[in-house]
């Protein structure tokens, strides 16, 4: 398995914090794997405009553009 280190930005190490516990997880790399097998998902799925629809919570509809 190769190794990769990267610096981030204040924001984007809340965002890593954040989303280990909402992944439930306890290392960085644990939630880019989980983060990178969601966006695999998402482009495999996208629209001929690069656009994924998700329903939110409250179930109203949600258009990610993936590209751009």
């Amino acid at each position: 398995m190769r190794q990769t280190s990267f610096v981030v930005d204040e924001k984007t190490e809340k965002a890593l914090e954040d989303l280990k516990e909402t992944f439930g997880v306890s290392t960085n790399a644990a939630v880019i794997r989980r983060a990178l097998a969601l966006a695999k998902v998402a482009a495999e799925n996208a629209d001929s405009e690069h656009t994924i629809t998700i329903l939110d919570k409250s179930k109203r509809e949600q258009k990610v553009l993936l590209a751009g």
